[in-house]
């Protein structure tokens, strides 16, 4: 499907992006290219074809729900490695202005 110009306008300017001329003209063919192809789809006869919820037919049970340790790193050697902390906490600089 050939698209204009003013058709690749409104489509930027409802996605609020900024194209350049060059742009416009690889984007005029790349939306032409999306909308030939979802043509040769809506050309493939479907109907009695059930609706699929997923492309998969395999059900995969969802694993058993088992509290099991954390998997974490000893805190002092994690701490001795950062830039600058105390006994319990990294310290960074604040990023906030709290002062009024």
């Amino acid at each position: 499907m050939a698209l204009t110009d003013d058709d690749v306008e409104a489509v930027a300017r409802l996605a609020r992006i900024a194209i350049t001329p060059g742009e416009r003209v690889k984007l005029r063919a790349d939306l032409s290219a999306v909308l030939d192809y979802v043509r040769t789809l809506d050309e493939l006869g479907v109907e009695g074809e059930e609706p699929l919820s997923h492309v998969n037919d395999r059900f995969a049970p969802p694993r058993e729900d088992v509290a099991r340790p954390a998997a974490c790193l000893d805190r002092a050697v994690v701490l001795a490695q950062a830039p600058d902390a105390d006994a319990t906490h990294f310290l960074v600089p604040p990023v906030v202005d709290t002062r009024g």
